[in-house]
Formats: structure tokens, C-alpha cells, sequence
């Protein structure tokens, strides 16, 4: 498993887990994390079986995202034209498979799938109970959400905590039309966690002295305009050759329309903002802790300057060293 050799699903109710989302964060990223610091994506498949049978499969590789190994957890849809679902309908699905399904995990979900719910809901103005999961609510990522609670489940994580949360920008098209970065649902999830657009870091300076300083930063000036063109020109060059599903993030069916500054793009997607939000407690800097595994999880898309990757670390609270 590369990072999470030493780590079992044996883990003591002490096991605590600071997840990093300075890249940003998606379902499939944080359950590649997951999988990656050591839970078992067959088990995580029977559970999804147990919730929407013969509908997917998961199997998961190893990735490089911008010269970074990580996990990528694909979902292999079984069924055509998988059916929108509404939020009633998804719970009756999670309370229903109680008994078959560890009683942890549909609380999670739950709870995920509630925070989700009442974003959709105040996003497009109805009672959460008849929002529609459309791209939110196919078969896919439930099983993303699902498969990263049976997995948070499985390494016995008590208690964790989060980074700020890079959300993106530009715009992306929508099955509502031209939408800003975050999306709606994103940005009513996000609301009271620390957030950052996530463009790329400006050059840092050499400050040996002030003239020095200031001829840097003034070259710089100059030289990153260019640099930030080029970076999203090579990047859409990139997209286009994605899935329609992946291009600009899971919500866009196609690149911004002409004369839409597209930004850096969609980093923080629903699902991701809604488990980050249903499973950490707290938002912070990682806290003192001793490290037993780091699990990489990776996204769709490889961009160029940025690895797009969620990482998570799992250990004990000192004094436990």
C-alpha cells in the first residue's frame, strides 16, 4: 500500500486524523486517501453491493499528479442511465440496509448526505427533502460517499480534524448554465470553514536585501502573468482531452464559454466539502500527533504546477509517543 504499510483496520478508538484539503477535495480523492492509508476497497465494495447491487465497481491504481505517487479510486458504472434520487429516497436506501451494513457507516452517511442535502436544497431554493440528486446523486458518487465513510469506518478513525479548504475559481458549466466557482452547494457547505481560492503560490523572494527584493519581485511581476497564461492554456489543452464529466470538474458539461476568464477551475466539489464537513469536527493546522500512516488520494485531473491530490494522516494524540 505504499504509505499505509504499517497501519491496520485494527485501529484503536484513539486513532485521530487531520485531512489535508490544501489542493482541494472531492469524494473520490478523500476515498482514494483512505484506501491508500490502509482500508480495504474490497470491504468498501461489499457495502456498496449491499446498497445499490450490480451497479459499480471499484478498483483503484497507483497515479503520478505532478510528480506525486498517489491513489486513484475508479468507478466502473455496471447500469445505464442510473436514476436521479431524491434525498428521502437515499435515506430510506441507508436506514434500510441497517443490519447488513455497519451501523457506523450509515450514520456517516447520513450525516454527509444531510449536510448535502440542505445545501442542494438552499442552493435552488426547495425543502431538502425534494432536492434531486442529479450529478450529486448518481450512482457513482454514492458509492464515493458511502465507500469513504465504510472506509473511515474500517481504520477506526475516532475523532479528526481539517485544513482550510481550496475551493477554486472561474466559472463552469452546469446542468443550470454558467455557474461561479464554488459552486452553490459548495459554498453553503463551506460556510464557517476557512477557504482560499488555491491559485498557485506567488514566487517567493530571495530577501538577501531591499534593492535585491525589489528587483525580484519587480521581474516577477512581469514574468507571471505569462506564466499563469501559459499554465491555463496547457491545462485547458489538457481538459479537453478529458471525459465530459471531468473537464473543469465534475459539475461542468463543457469548457466556460468565450469571454469567461476561466480561473483555476473547480477544486472543492460538493460531495468533498460535504465529507470533510460530516466527518472532521474541527478545522486547524495538523495537531500534535504521532504519524502512523499517510494515505494520497488522487483526482481526475493531472494540472500542471499543482498536484491534485487530498492527503490524510492517521496516528495517536501525544501522549500516546
Amino acid at each position: 500500500m505504499g504509505h499505509s504499510e504499517h497501519f491496520s483496520n485494527s485501529a484503536s478508538s484513539s486513532t485521530i486524523a487531520w485531512i489535508d484539503a490544501t489542493a482541494g477535495i472531492a469524494g473520490d480523492m478523500l476515498l482514494g486517501a483512505l484506501v491508500d492509508a490502509g482500508a480495504d476497497l474490497d470491504a468498501v465494495q461489499s457495502v456498496i453491493d449491499s446498497l445499490i447491487p450490480d451497479a459499480v465497481k471499484l478498483s483503484s491504481r497507483v497515479v503520478d499528479r505532478c510528480g506525486q505517487r498517489s491513489v486513484k479510486v475508479d468507478v466502473e458504472m455496471l447500469v445505464e442511465n442510473p436514476p436521479h434520487r431524491t434525498w428521502t429516497s437515499i435515506r430510506d436506501m441507508l436506514e434500510g440496509a441497517r443490519g447488513a451494513v455497519p451501523e457506523r457507516t450509515i450514520d456517516l452517511g447520513l450525516r454527509v448526505f444531510a449536510l448535502l442535502a440542505h445545501a442542494e436544497g438552499r442552493a435552488h431554493g426547495i425543502d431538502p427533502e425534494d432536492v434531486h440528486f442529479h450529478e450529486v446523486g448518481a450512482l457513482d458518487s454514492i458509492a464515493d460517499m458511502i465507500g469513504a465513510c465504510e472506509a473511515w469506518r474500517q481504520l477506526g478513525i475516532a475523532s479528526a480534524t481539517g485544513s482550510t479548504i481550496s475551493v477554486g475559481s472561474g466559472r463552469i458549466r452546469a446542468a443550470h448554465g454558467d455557474i461561479p466557482v464554488p459552486v452553490p452547494a459548495t459554498a453553503y457547505l463551506a460556510e464557517g470553514w476557512p477557504t482560499v481560492a488555491g491559485d498557485l503560490l506567488p514566487p517567493r523572494s530571495h530577501a538577501h536585501d531591499h534593492a535585491h527584493d525589489h528587483a525580484h519581485d519587480h521581474g516577477h511581476a512581469h514574468a507571471h502573468p505569462h506564466g499563469h497564461d501559459h499554465d491555463h492554456d496547457h491545462q485547458h489543452e489538457h481538459e479537453a482531452s478529458l471525459p465530459e464529466h471531468a473537464a473543469g470538474g465534475p459539475h461542468a458539461a463543457a469548457l466556460p464559454p468565450a469571454g469567461v476568464a476561466p480561473g483555476i477551475g473547480e477544486l472543492a466539489t460538493p460531495t468533498g466539502v460535504a465529507l470533510m464537513r460530516g466527518l472532521a469536527e474541527s478545522y486547524g493546522p495538523m495537531p500534535e500527533m504521532v504519524t502512523r500512516a499517510v494515505g494520497i488520494g488522487a483526482g481526475t485531473k493531472d494540472t500542471p504546477g499543482r498536484p491534485n491530490v487530498v492527503r490524510i494522516f492517521l496516528g495517536e494524540r501525544y501522549p500516546h509517543a
